[in-house]
């Protein structure tokens, strides 16, 4: 796959103050925008063109975008922007004429380090997740993967102790997209789950997600490969 399209468009509300002036994506994070990290594993894994879903201050995100993609000759950068906000699967769906038969799906306040390039869909699957093992799975939906494919998508669970959450990276084919749907996570996935078209594999890199501000202060002292 050579393109990358970034989940960039969300107001970050669980960062409460820091979200107000500032998109999730371009937080600061070991000294760089959250976002630059994402444009430097996106390069080092073959990608050739990046698509930006934005809503929220796109304005930022555009200006970031032009200012970056100078790091990477090569690299095409564009952006879609949403008219108001649709949601992670609605800002597919708006952005549908922009993207490839199959590309890799980041959601931008994710970071998950493993080698992109493993991750892959084919039939029947028409999406594929990258999971990741937590011992502490309490603030995640966990996936139940036998065979290579997800056969069950499980809610949060504030007792749940261990299990395979979603990493936030996903090999998508467009077939996946159905006009209508809001979220990705919530309709979907299990809508494809559901229809046994939804595939998984583990990976064991660093992760983190700096949706609340314990988890971005904690990824202040990750390291990003340069």
């Amino acid at each position: 796959m050579k393109q990358c399209v970034i989940l960039a468009g969300g107001r970050g509300t669980r960062l409460g103050a820091l979200g107000e002036n500032l998109p999730k994506p371009l937080q600061p994070v070991a000294e760089r925008p959250f976002l630059a990290h994402l444009f430097a594993k996106a390069a080092r894994s073959g990608i050739s063109e990046i698509l930006l879903l934005a809503g929220f201050k796109a304005q930022m995100i555009a200006a970031f975008a032009e200012d970056e993609v100078r790091r990477y000759p090569g690299v095409k950068v564009s952006l879609s922007i949403e008219p108001e906000p649709l949601g992670t699967a609605g800002a597919l769906a708006h952005a549908s004429s922009k993207l490839d038969e199959r590309f890799l799906l980041v959601n931008g306040d994710t970071w998950f380090d493993f080698d992109w390039r493993a991750l892959s869909v084919g039939e029947p699957a028409f999406a594929a997740v990258a999971l990741r093992h937590v011992e502490i799975a309490d603030r995640y939906e966990t996936a139940q993967l036998h065979g290579g494919m997800i056969t069950a998508l499980e809610p949060r669970d504030p007792q749940r102790a261990e299990g395979l959450i979603n990493g936030g990276v996903y090999a998508m084919d467009r077939r996946a997209i159905l006009a209508g749907e809001v979220s990705l996570e919530q309709e979907t996935l299990p809508r494809l789950c559901r229809e046994g078209r939804l595939a998984g594999a583990r990976f064991d890199g660093a992760f983190i997600d700096i949706g609340v501000p314990e988890s971005l202060a904690a990824a202040q002292d990750m390291t990003f490969s340069s």
